[in-house]
């Protein structure tokens, strides 16, 4: 008993900067984004298999409810986890509040959704849909009995052990939702899927934590982190909207093969890139949160997280969106080649959400979620206003819009985050202006390559042949013309750390 003492006691540490800090980071996110990645590649081979024993209209009708319902994890969340993270000194009996809270929503969201199924089926005019939603309700009350733990392990910074616990968790609700379709339950392996993996993450969570909540106790630290909450919850809860509202409008409007094409592009995408930046979201916000005293610390990691963070990521995103028909076709089959093209088009958003996404780093990192939220306000305001500029010309006009919204709001988001410490435009272009500039000239080349000679070719031969001409036009602008090798010695250090602990 005393060592578990000892080692609860762990997740209750006051927040202090250390000489190791960056390095942890680094590692931690290394960690997390391997297992993301781990991870993305069993959603992207689960969709593989079910794209070819499911109907576009199966995943239409998911899709429906699943965007419906987005913003529901976030809610449920109420910004409490980052609260945990964030928090400097915090005790048990304050999480523990923090614990029945979350849970409590979690159970509230689940029957508000449950008994609002049959006018989802009434909104949509398709009766199979009160069915789907009311299930998917489940996997809201096992979020909220899982979301606290899940906080602790971010604030003793254990990634890997939740990266570990994620993609576990994925692999069973996968083996489940492919089984499902095999047997000839149809669009039901959708929904059970998500609820299998809710259920193993739970477990995992209470598992891999030792603590364990207590009676709550409401004092004015409590205020002051649901407060906190608040203010992240008004901007997640209004992101997850904005995200979603592009589905939702194509749901109404069009039927659901179409909505079917575009969340299987979206998918992809979310799997390859986004999910990567979501998942360095939790890393960087635990890490720079640290530094909350010391600005100077926090511009200078923050600049280098930014800078790496863009030298990778950019040109994936140029790379994906250069081969992603032929890739799209290859992994789901000729019958979703309409989702290569808009996938084609999303991919291109990578470029810029590496910069957005950042965002949140800073807000929490120095305690201004109201900030947070105040943003996401303007960023609701302005997609939603794209969305309905591209809607008119279906999937393709949405998803130019997205693109073009991101492209708008990548290099002002971080200005206005960074205000408070002294982070402006001119700090970002510093950071990844190069990056920025070769991945679009990159992704440039790619189309001129493919549209002039490997027009003849096979699938599989454009995509190594764009892959390599990518990687190499990217290279020789940023390394070769701007002399950015910094992040290249960054993960260098970092493998070299890697093996040399093994």
């Amino acid at each position: 008993m005393t060592g578990m003492a000892e080692g609860v006691g762990a997740y209750f540490e006051d927040h202090k900067e250390s000489r190791n800090l960056g390095r942890l980071a680094l590692r931690g996110g290394i960690a997390s984004v391997v297992m993301q990645y781990g991870n993305g590649v069993l959603q992207i081979g689960a969709a593989v298999v079910l794209a070819r024993l499911l109907a576009p209209e199966d995943f239409g009708l998911v899709a429906i409810v699943t965007v419906l319902t987005s913003f529901a994890p976030l809610l449920i969340d109420f910004g409490l986890g980052d609260a945990t993270t964030q928090r400097s000194r915090i005790t048990q009996n304050q999480v523990s509040s923090l614990f029945w809270l979350s849970s409590g929503i979690g159970l509230a969201v689940a029957v508000v959704v449950a008994a609002c199924s049959p006018l989802i089926a009434w909104i949509y005019r398709d009766p199979r849909l009160a069915d789907i939603a009311f299930y998917s309700a489940i996997t809201f009350v096992l979020f909220g009995a899982s979301n606290q733990h899940l906080a602790l392990l971010r604030r003793t910074m254990q990634f890997a052990r939740i990266a570990q616990i994620q993609i576990v968790s994925t692999l069973a609700g996968v083996v489940v939702g492919i089984s499902a379709a095999v047997y000839g339950y149809g669009y039901w392996a959708l929904v059970l899927r998500p609820i299998t993996t809710s259920l193993c993450i739970a477990v995992g969570a209470w598992l891999v934590c030792e603590w364990r909540p207590g009676p709550p106790v409401v004092d004015g630290d409590v205020k002051s982190m649901v407060r906190f909450g608040l203010h992240v919850v008004g901007f997640s809860v209004t992101y997850s909207v904005v995200r979603a509202v592009d589905r939702i409008a194509l749901g109404l409007f069009y039927r659901p093969a179409e909505v079917g094409y575009y969340q299987n592009a979206i998918t992809l995408y979310d799997n390859s890139i986004f999910s990567a930046l979501a998942q360095l979201h939790t890393v960087g916000s635990a890490a720079l949160s640290k530094l909350q005293s010391n600005p100077a610390a926090l511009r200078q990691k923050y600049e280098a997280a930014l800078s790496a963070l863009a030298f990778f990521v950019m040109p994936t995103a140029a790379v994906l969106s250069v081969t992603a028909q032929d890739l799209t076709v290859l992994l789901l089959g000729e019958k979703w080649r309409a989702a290569g093209i808009l996938l084609s088009i999303i991919a291109l958003r990578g470029i810029f959400q590496v910069v957005e996404g950042s965002q949140g780093w800073l807000h929490l990192s120095i305690g201004r979620a109201d900030r947070w939220r105040n943003w996401g306000i303007v960023t609701a305001i302005v997609q939603v206003v794209a969305v309905l500029g591209g809607l008119p010309f279906g999937a393709t006009g949405v998803a130019v819009a997205l693109v073009l919204t991101s492209l708008l709001l990548a290099i002002p988001s971080i200005s206005y985050a960074g205000r408070p410490v002294g982070i402006g435009a001119a700090f970002v272009i510093r950071a990844v202006g190069p990056q920025m500039i070769g991945a679009i000239s990159a992704a440039a080349a790619g189309w001129w390559l493919q549209s002039t000679t490997l027009d003849d070719c096979s699938g599989f031969v454009r995509m190594l042949s764009s892959t390599g001409f990518c990687t190499l036009i990217y290279l020789s602008i940023v390394v070769g013309l701007f002399r950015l090798t910094d992040p290249i010695k960054v993960a260098g250090s970092i493998v070299q750390d890697l093996l040399g602990n093994r």
